[in-house]
């Protein structure tokens, strides 16, 4: 039996060309990495409210980077790369198993072994639940690879498609996505107007009584408001993007996420922390933006936009939120602007509930 050695040769050289991409790629993502904000930096009241909760980005991507860059290695030899439809398949069923895991944790952390005398019954229905519990987390983390691999996929097709790309194929920086759960945010603020003092990451396993405590700390200085907020997702690199939302909503903010790092190499990314406006600029920008390049990438994949006009709220109820949200800062500046700082904070907190 002959060797074809004209199709051996064409594998071979299909390799060593994907080979050498992803070892640009790898290059460009240690740029990304020295050219993000460093973890270190002077004491600030955030970093002392946070204590062992904060976040370090710099740890964060230097143990996800080299995990991402080998998936990546073994997809481009031959028959390892799905299709568009294919990947469609897998990020739905990875939503739909993390939706589960979801639902049965939760279930769990209810369930009347908790809270009650344990019976035989208890324990026989607490073992199936941690059983499906375990059998859902192994089936998540052999789909998170191949998931990933599909929406960093779907959004360089439409990045490409956008002219985002150089002509060899390559986009500056890669899409890289990790999907999970991202850090929350501490936020402080002025009591007496309305204005960013400081912010913080916070890791992601953070119980209800730690964010009281968290705030209650940064609160401890004079004339500060506080707040843990969650995030959508992170522009590190890899980008964190929840897995907790629709297939739609995560193409949208993995877009958003991957804008942040390709505008960083950029004047518009590397002045984003030279001032709060530069910050609210990108932001409002990779929201309008992220939104029309998340909805192309949802239809690279075989979907059809939820709504007749693509770039549409997916919630038609935000426009009303939006309202809202105008209505009650107009008022609280306005009372802030009269020395009303307690009465400000109730009406706040009356507008919230």
């Amino acid at each position: 039996m002959g060797i074809d050695l004209k199709s051996h040769k064409l594998k071979y050289k299909t390799m060593r060309v994907n080979g050498k991409r992803t070892l640009l790629a790898a290059i460009i993502a240690i740029l990304i990495l020295i050219s993000a904000k460093s973890d270190v930096h002077h004491f600030t009241q955030t970093d002392y409210a946070a204590g062992p909760h904060a976040f370090s980005l710099v740890r964060w991507e230097l143990r996800h980077v080299p995990l991402k860059w080998l998936h990546l290695l073994w997809e481009k030899y031959p028959g390892h790369k799905p299709n568009d439809a294919e990947r469609n398949s897998i990020i739905k069923d990875y939503l739909a198993t993390t939706l589960k895991l979801q639902k049965e944790l939760v279930s769990l952390d209810n369930s009347p072994t908790l809270n009650r005398l344990i019976d035989t019954t208890s324990i026989s229905q607490t073992t199936l639940k941690n059983k499906e519990i375990q059998y859902l987390q192994r089936k998540r983390e052999a789909l998170r690879g191949r998931a990933e691999e599909a929406i960093e996929s779907s959004v360089s097709s439409a990045a490409h498609n956008n002219n985002l790309g150089l002509p060899l194929g390559l986009l500056i920086p890669p899409t890289d996505f990790r999907l999970g759960d991202p850090p929350h945010i501490l936020i402080t603020s002025r009591r007496d107007k309305i204005e960013l003092t400081g912010s913080k990451l916070i890791k992601p396993d953070l119980e209800w009584s730690d964010r009281t405590e968290i705030e209650s700390k940064a609160e401890q200085y004079e004339n500060t408001s506080a707040l843990v907020d969650d995030l959508a997702g992170l522009g590190t690199y890899p980008a964190i993007v929840s897995d907790k939302d629709e297939l739609r909503q995560l193409m949208r903010t993995a877009a958003h996420e991957w804008l942040h790092n390709y505008w960083i190499l950029k004047p518009l990314g590397r002045n984003m922390w030279s001032s709060q406006n530069m910050q609210i600029l990108n932001e409002t920008a990779a929201d309008l933006a992220g939104n029309e390049l998340g909805d192309e990438a949802f239809e690279v994949l075989g979907n059809t936009t939820v709504n007749s006009y693509r770039y549409d709220s997916l919630n038609p109820g935000n426009s009303h939120l939006v309202r809202i949200l105008r209505e009650t800062r107009t008022v609280v500046e306005e009372m802030l602007e009269n020395g009303e700082i307690e009465k400000a904070e109730q009406y706040m907190d009356k507008q919230l509930w």
